[in-house]
C-alpha cells in the first residue's frame, strides 16, 4: 500500500487541526471576568473627582483672569507681543489641564485596581452613555468606584 504525498499531507493537516481544536476547549479554559463603570456617574458623584475638577476649573479661570489683567494693563502692546502672551497663556493652561487629568486618572486607576483585586475582575472597561463598550454581561462596578472615590 503506497500513500501519495497529498494523502500524507492531508493526514498531517487533519491531525494538527484535531490537536489544536481539542486544546482550545479543554478543562483549563477560563473566561475573563469583565467589569465596567459609567464614566458620567463617576464625574458627577465621586467626591474626589468632583473636588479635583472644581479645583482645576478654578485654577484655569484664575489663569484666564490673570491673562486678561495683563492685557488690560498693557494697552499699547503690539500684535506680536499679544500673540506671544496668548501662546504662553495657552501653554500654561494646557499644562495645568493635563496635570489635573493625570491626577484624576491616577486616582481612578488606583481605585479600580483595588476593586479588581477584591472582586477578582480581569478586565475593566469604561462604559459611557454615548458609546457603550459592554453591551451584555459584565459586572457594573460604578457604585464601588464611587464609594472608593469619596
Amino acid at each position: 500500500m503506497k500513500l501519495s504525498k497529498k494523502s500524507i499531507i492531508a493526514a498531517i493537516a487533519s491531525l494538527t487541526c484535531a490537536v489544536v481544536l481539542s486544546g482550545c476547549s479543554g478543562p483549563f479554559t477560563k473566561t475573563a471576568a469583565v467589569g465596567y463603570y459609567k464614566s458620567e456617574r463617576i464625574d458627577q458623584e465621586a467626591a474626589q473627582i468632583k473636588a479635583l475638577e472644581d479645583e482645576a476649573n478654578q485654577k484655569l479661570q484664575d489663569a484666564q483672569m490673570e491673562f486678561l489683567k495683563t492685557v488690560q494693563e498693557n494697552p499699547n502692546m503690539t500684535q506680536e507681543e499679544f500673540q506671544q502672551k496668548q501662546q504662553e497663556q495657552m501653554g500654561k493652561m494646557q499644562r495645568l489641564s493635563q496635570s489635573y487629568r493625570m491626577q484624576i486618572r491616577q486616582k481612578v486607576d488606583a481605585a479600580l485596581d483595588e476593586i479588581c483585586k477584591e472582586k477578582k475582575i480581569d478586565v475593566v472597561m469604561e462604559n459611557s452613555t454615548l458609546q457603550k463598550s459592554v453591551l451584555m454581561g459584565g459586572t457594573d462596578i460604578t457604585e464601588d468606584l464611587i464609594e472608593k472615590l469619596k
